[in-house]
């Protein structure tokens, strides 16, 4: 992972127009096995401060695992959104290392003052992931794309 990962901060770093870099890593490069479920992998890098809208997506489970830095998620739930911290500091109060997202659930993300460093995993394949996300503030007209073309 650690080229991989190490290609995306660089990619990163030469656009600082770019919010955010990401790249899918083969699961079969990790080193162990993942439980059958999962079906794709993902190193991303968000830039300090980034503030991200509201996405989902529809195919797919995501989990979240942070590497360096924080960043605040927020859920979409009973029509109100939930805050949950996600951390790689130990300990840190309040927040967690990880954050687990079920299919079709709208969350956002503001990036805290350091970059924010995470691997996710996926339910669905690489090629195969949709992100959606709304049109304006409306969250039920939406665009859909693969992720990862």
């Amino acid at each position: 992972m650690a080229p991989v990962l190490a290609r995306v901060e660089k990619t990163l770093s030469a656009r600082p127009d770019q919010r955010q870099a990401w790249e899918p890593i083969p699961l079969r490069s990790l080193g162990f096995a993942t439980p059958e479920a999962v079906r794709s992998c993902w190193v991303f890098v968000l830039r300090s401060g980034a503030i991200f809208g509201p996405e989902r997506h529809p195919n797919s489970h995501q989990r979240t695992i942070a590497l360096s830095g924080a960043a605040l998620f927020e859920i979409l739930m009973d029509e109100s959104w939930s805050p949950w911290p996600v951390s790689s500091i130990p300990d840190e109060p309040g927040a967690t290392s990880a954050i687990s997202i079920a299919p079709s659930v709208w969350h956002r993300i503001r990036v805290g003052p350091e970059t924010f460093v995470s691997v996710s995993f996926h339910t669905a394949p690489a090629e195969e992931l949709i992100e959606e996300t709304p049109i304006g503030d409306d969250l039920s007209t939406t665009i859909k794309r693969v992720y990862h073309a």
